[in-house]
Parts: structure tokens; C-alpha cells; sequence
């Protein structure tokens, strides 16, 4: 039996999919913007500069079996395929990538199919006040970053009609549907902005209409673009209509709290969707049957309410080697962590800034949200109580 195949792992925050990849059984190393504490205790980590450009040279020297990308990569497709050519990818190439991430494109294919998308200009000019709301969209960033109100739009957004509605977010790997998550949007007591993704509640509970959508959304966008392995779905729902809101063709937030809430481990079906006869993790050829399962066997029969929040920073601080122990005795370990993302010793926090991701459990979705807003206190007001008694020696 061979050793445990190596995945190399990039984006800006690697740590969610490699602890996924670790309780798969895979071995695993790391490049991002931060280099987490926590991430560090698990596996090699690499904090990259310059970010993303420093990627391609981080990866031509890794010795890994294949390698697959975080947020937001998926913008650029001419370094995803710069790096395909040093290391086998497990994700999804750069023409799928410029495709699937056109908002005109995606409109005009989902409408084909009969769903919904919002409309979608390249030119503020034609908007009419009496068209209601709209949002401007650089599609150049992630986790909400890149979207603005029309008024801010800067040269060359695409300007896109608001849709009122909750928030969620679907899971797929390939045509398949893993699961629903409620999207927490802009929520004040994270401290995160406007249009900033700040966590997610799974499973969040859909009609059978609605759950037919998403059977069709898949099946569209596995059959027109390709899509293979993990990726992620943002969406509006009004009522019983869904509406597509972005395509993330990669590894997204909300797949861990998908993987708790459904009792699965989502990088086992990434890998085998990748790869015709893939090596698993315990040295094992697998196919990708898995994949092509109904969603309703993809999904593990137990199910729990479970949730993730991002706290994001109030203020200007630097962390301390101190406030960073107490953090990670805190958190647990990668199987079931309890806070996670843990900022390395020395790392300046600016207001805006995520401090680090906490998790929580309930009976029910509305249970786990107050759970988070709960922890979320706790956790900011003794860590920022740590860090000013720190200033203040």
C-alpha cells in the first residue's frame, strides 16, 4: 500500500479545505495570505507574497500528487493554467473558469434551461430609476468583496438588479447537490460589511419545489460548463422562485459547515470526480460513482444544525503569541474544530480584517444563529480585552 497521496492547497485562506483533505486521510501542504495558527499545528503553511502572482513559484517547488485552489482564484484563470502546467489540477481549468464566470454568459445559459438570473448590464447608463434596485459587481473578488451599491460602482463593474429574498448557498460536486446553507450576509454583530459573506447555517430547509430547481441547476451546469468536483452556488430565494445569483467553480466557505450538517467529507468526492481512477487517501483505487449518486444518497442520513460565523475586527491591534494559545486551546483540534482560522502571533488586525472563524451547534437552524451571536460576543470581548491589556503594559 502506497503512502497517502499529497494535495497542495492555495487561495486566500487554505485552512477550511485542507482540514477537509486531513480528516479524508490526505497528507497536505498549504499556501495563502495568512498561514493560521491553527493551519500550522496540522500541516506545512506557507504565507505567500507577492499574493497570488508568488503561487505559481511556491508550487513549482512542492512536491505534492496534485493540487487544487480556495477563493478566489477562480478570477484568475491565466494563473490557474500557469499552474496546471507545473502540477497536475484538481479543479476546474481556465476556459471553464472565464465561461462560467460571466455573469452574461451564465444568464443566457440558465434562462435557456428556464431559471432564473437576475438582469445583468455592462452599462450603468441604461439603468432607469424606475427599474429598482441594483448593485454593481467587479467579479473580481470573493466573499462579497467587489460588490457595491450602483452609486460606487467603479469602471467597468457589470451592474446587476438587486434581488430581495433569503441568501443561501448551494453545494455541488458535479451535477450532484450535497446540500443548503443559509448565508449570513453583511450581519452587524460579526462586524463585517454590507455585502460580506460572515458565515453560514446548514441544512437550511427548502420545499420539494425549490429542491427540483436545484436538481436542474446542477444537471445545467455540470452538462454546459463542465463543472466537475466541488463548487458552490450562490442564491436568492423569493418565495418558492430561486435565483442564481454567482457561480464559485472551487472549494467554498460554506462546504465545511455542508460537511458537519450532513455527516460527509466533501474533498473524497472532489478528488474522485478529478481523477478516473483516483488514489484515496488510503491508498485505495476509487471511482467517481460517488458523484453520480442522487443527492438524496450522496448525503449521509443523520443530520444536525450546525453554523459558522466570521468575526471580523472592530479595531487596529496586533495579535500577541498570548492571545494566539489561548485561541487555539480553545478551538480543538482539525477533526471538529470550535474556532478555527486562528491568527498568527504578530499578525496586525485593521478594522475590517477577519479575526477568525467560530463554530456552533443547535437543535435547530434559528438555535444555532443565536448560538453564533452568543460565542461571537464572548470570544470578541475577552480577545479584545486580552489585546488591550497587552497595549497597556
Amino acid at each position: 500500500m502506497r503512502d497517502s497521496p499529497t494535495i497542495a492547497i492555495v487561495g486566500a485562506s487554505a485552512r477550511a479545505a485542507a482540514f477537509s483533505a486531513l480528516r479524508a486521510g490526505y497528507r497536505i501542504v498549504t499556501a495563502d495570505l495568512f498561514a493560521d495558527a491553527d493551519l500550522q499545528q496540522c500541516c506545512p503553511a506557507t504565507k505567500v507574497a507577492p499574493y497570488p502572482e508568488g503561487l505559481r513559484d511556491w508550487l513549482a517547488q512542492c512536491e505534492c500528487d496534485g493540487w487544487m485552489y480556495t477563493g478566489a482564484l477562480e478570477n484568475r484563470p491565466k494563473l490557474v493554467d500557469a499552474m496546471a502546467a507545473e502540477r497536475q489540477l484538481w479543479g476546474m481549468g481556465g476556459k471553464t473558469l472565464v465561461e462560467v464566470r460571466s455573469p452574461l454568459t451564465l444568464a443566457a445559459v440558465l434562462s435557456k434551461a428556464g431559471l432564473l438570473f437576475p438582469e445583468t448590464r455592462i452599462n450603468r447608463k441604461e439603468i432607469l430609476a424606475s427599474e429598482g434596485q441594483w448593485l454593481a459587481k467587479t467579479y473580481q473578488g470573493s466573499s462579497g468583496t467587489g460588490v457595491q451599491v450602483l452609486e460606487k460602482a467603479p469602471e467597468g463593474a457589470f451592474v446587476q438588479q438587486q434581488v430581495p429574498g433569503i441568501s443561501l448557498s448551494a453545494v455541488y460536486v458535479g451535477q450532484t447537490l450535497l446540500g443548503v446553507t443559509r448565508q449570513l450576509v453583511g450581519e452587524p454583530w460579526t462586524r463585517a460589511g454590507e455585502f460580506q459573506y460572515c458565515g453560514s447555517i446548514a441544512p437550511w430547509p427548502v420545499s420539494q419545489q425549490v429542491k427540483q430547481q436545484l436538481y436542474t441547476l446542477g444537471e445545467v451546469l455540470n452538462g454546459q460548463f463542465g463543472l466537475k468536483g466541488l463548487y458552490g452556488v450562490d442564491l436568492m430565494l423569493e418565495g418558492e422562485k430561486l435565483w442564481t445569483i454567482e457561480v464559485n467553480p472551487r472549494y467554498t466557505a460554506a462546504v465545511e459547515v455542508v460537511e458537519r450538517a450532513y455527516g460527509i467529507n466533501a474533498i473524497t468526492h472532489h478528488t474522485a470526480a478529478h481523477q478516473p481512477a483516483a488514489v484515496s487517501a488510503g491508498g485505495h483505487a476509487t471511482t467517481n460513482s460517488k458523484s453520480r449518486q442522487s443527492p438524496e444518497k450522496t448525503v449521509c442520513s443523520r443530520k444536525e444544525h450546525v453554523g459558522k460565523a466570521i468575526l471580523f475586527a472592530k479595531s487596529s491591534n496586533q495579535i500577541t503569541p498570548e492571545q494566539t494559545a489561548w485561541l487555539c486551546a480553545e478551538a480543538g483540534d482539525f477533526t471538529r474544530p470550535q474556532l478555527a482560522d486562528i491568527p498568527a502571533p504578530g499578525t496586525q488586525l485593521e478594522p475590517g480584517n477577519p479575526v477568525l472563524t467560530i463554530f456552533a451547534e443547535g437543535e435547530t437552524c434559528t438555535d444555532v444563529a443565536q448560538k453564533l451571536k452568543q460565542r461571537v460576543r464572548q470570544i470578541e470581548q475577552q480577545l479584545f480585552k486580552a489585546i488591550a491589556r497587552s497595549n497597556n503594559r
